[in-house]
C-alpha cells in the first residue's frame, strides 16, 4: 500500500520549473479573481449604503413636507 502512494508521487519533481510555472500562473489568476470578487462586494455594499442613506433622506424630507402641509391646514 505505501508502496503504491510513493509510487504515485514518485514524478512529482518539486525543482520542475514548468511545473512550478504552470502553479505560479494558476496562483496569480485565482489571487486576482479573489480581490476582484472582494472588490466588487466592498462597491455593492458601498452602492446600497448610499442608496439607503438618500432613500432615507428623501423619506425623511417627505414626512417633513406632509407634516408642515397639515400644520398649514389646520385653522
Amino acid at each position: 500500500m505505501l508502496n503504491t502512494l510513493l509510487g504515485i508521487f514518485k514524478n512529482l519533481d518539486p525543482m520542475n520549473k514548468d511545473s512550478l510555472m504552470s502553479a505560479l500562473e494558476i496562483l496569480w489568476k485565482g489571487l486576482l479573481a479573489i480581490f476582484i470578487v472582494i472588490g466588487a462586494i466592498i462597491l455593492t455594499v458601498k452602492i446600497v449604503s448610499f442608496l439607503i442613506q438618500k432613500a432615507n433622506e428623501y423619506k425623511k424630507a417627505r414626512e417633513e413636507a406632509c407634516s408642515a402641509e397639515d400644520d398649514s391646514r389646520q385653522p
